[in-house]
């Protein structure tokens, strides 16, 4: 037997390693506990799938079987920081300027997961939300901001006022349709030579207003949020606005609905400090961590009784108009403790107004401004609400039904899908309401008690 050359003997040494790792990672694959979410990516991680006839001869069992060993492998989350760090390291780089391909933001966990106690604070992880990625054509870094280039078009737009438009041909005369479009920082923050990767924001809401039918009155939240576009109203390291960005849209809306917003200065104002977004758990990009943002929340003055529904909407638990516990990557929660299928907040404001405000993760801080103005808000998650959404109208007698959603929801199908599917519902029967007055209330003496109810409050008038 001729003896093993120096190559041979070191092909023998790699493979006796790699067997012993491979074998030493089969091992701790069966006894370590697997992780449900993953911090590093802010994503629910792949279940062992259930095993049928159907999905086995489907192949989907085995495609299942797949995702969660890529999913569930030891060390998983250290693998893939490391990842993240070369990848950002790698070629050349401007130190303004920085460009990363990737998937929208809404693929990965809802607001309401607590990744810093590690749990979630309301509602379970769901398969949807890896359906529900808006479409984007990648993440823009400039000068310390990560911003989505917005990718929608003018037949997304007449998409989404259709959806829209249906609601107000089943509800006229019954309620007023609000529609609010709102712009993401990309609209207003990018220097003019790489505004041009981008399509434009505005364009698109006015396409979307275009079409939307008489009878739904349009909120111009973009030239509101335009003239303050100087202070903090969006992240640098999250897709969403602040909660300053949307008080602007609040006082567009209440100069649409003819009320009065209430002053910032009448509110508590709170600051939750260090907080990295979805866009920087996307692209892990360190000048993002270098620059992490502070989550400002306005507290409205007053009482306010909040209930909120799971999935089924058979019985509430209580809940809470700002969850101040929220902390870490969880900090956006702090607005309405983060989504749920379904909120009632009752407030002191006894006016007989009630509002529903139909929305994504993007509606929260705007949902909390309306206590100032309603007796009664109710906040509707599109994603999750499987109760009739007509229904909920009818039943509590409300008043005014905000639909508001980020350019980029408006500009994604399965968004506007969902928002259609909720009209009739799935089915699910929305919670028993409480005795309504059956006293007639006319659009005037409404409006005349929202005045009178809210002028002790530090409301300030609309010129």
């Amino acid at each position: 037997m001729r003896p093993r050359t120096s190559k041979q003997k070191f092909a023998f040494f790699n493979l006796i390693v790699f067997t012993i790792v491979l074998g030493v990672m089969g091992i701790l694959f069966f006894v370590l506990p697997h992780s449900k979410i993953s911090i590093v990516e802010k994503r629910k991680l792949a279940e062992m799938p259930i095993l049928s006839t159907k999905s086995l001869f489907e192949g989907n069992y085995f495609k299942g079987l797949d995702l969660f060993l890529a999913d569930n492998f030891p060390f998983r989350e250290g693998f893939v920081s490391t990842s993240f760090y070369l990848k950002e390291n790698r070629g050349v780089h401007s130190e303004k300027i920085g460009f990363y391909k990737t998937v929208a933001v809404d693929a990965q966990l809802p607001a309401n997961v607590d990744t810093t106690l590690g749990k979630s604070d309301t509602l379970a992880l769901d398969s949807a939300d890896r359906g529900s990625a808006e479409t984007t054509e990648g993440v823009v870094i400039y000068d310390n901001r990560a911003m989505e280039v917005f990718g929608g078009s003018s037949s997304m737009a007449k998409s989404y006022a259709a959806a829209v438009n249906k609601y107000q041909e089943a509800l006229q005369g019954k309620a007023t349709i609000y529609d609010i479009a709102v712009p993401s920082s990309i609209a207003f923050y990018p220097p003019t030579e790489y505004r041009k990767m981008a399509a434009s924001e505005k364009l698109n809401i006015d396409q979307i207003y275009g079409n939307l039918v008489s009878g739904i009155k349009t909120v111009d939240a973009y030239s509101e949020i335009a003239a303050h576009r100087n202070q903090y109203i969006y992240f640098g390291t999250d897709h969403h606005w602040t909660g300053l960005g949307a008080y602007y849209a609040y006082v567009a809306f209440c100069h649409a609905a003819a009320i009065n917003p209430i002053a910032l200065e009448a509110m508590t104002h709170k600051v939750k400090k260090n907080y990295l977004g979805s866009l920087y758990y996307l692209t892990r990009d360190s000048k993002l961590k270098d620059n992490p943002d502070s989550v400002e929340y306005w507290m409205v003055p007053g009482k306010q009784k909040t209930i909120r529904y799971g999935p089924t909407l058979s019985k509430g638990t209580g809940g809470s108009l700002y969850a101040e516990h929220a902390s870490g990557g969880n900090s956006y929660g702090v607005f309405l403790g983060g989504d749920n299928p379904l909120m009632r907040i009752d407030t002191d404001v006894k006016n007989g107004r009630k509002v529903v405000v139909v929305k994504n993760s993007y509606g929260n801080p705007f949902s909390t401004y309306l206590v100032a103005n309603y007796e009664t808000v109710f906040v509707v998650d599109y994603r999750y609400y499987n109760g009739s959404l007509l229904d909920l109208i009818k039943d509590n007698g409300i008043n005014d039904v905000i639909f508001i959603n980020g350019v980029f929801s408006a500009n994604t199908s399965w968004h506007i899908k969902m928002m259609s599917k909720i009209m009739n519902g799935s089915g699910t029967k929305n919670p028993k309401s409480p005795k309504q007055d059956s006293t007639p209330k006319d659009a005037d003496s409404i409006k005349n008690n929202v005045n009178d109810s809210v002028k002790n409050k530090g409301l300030k008038k609309i010129p």
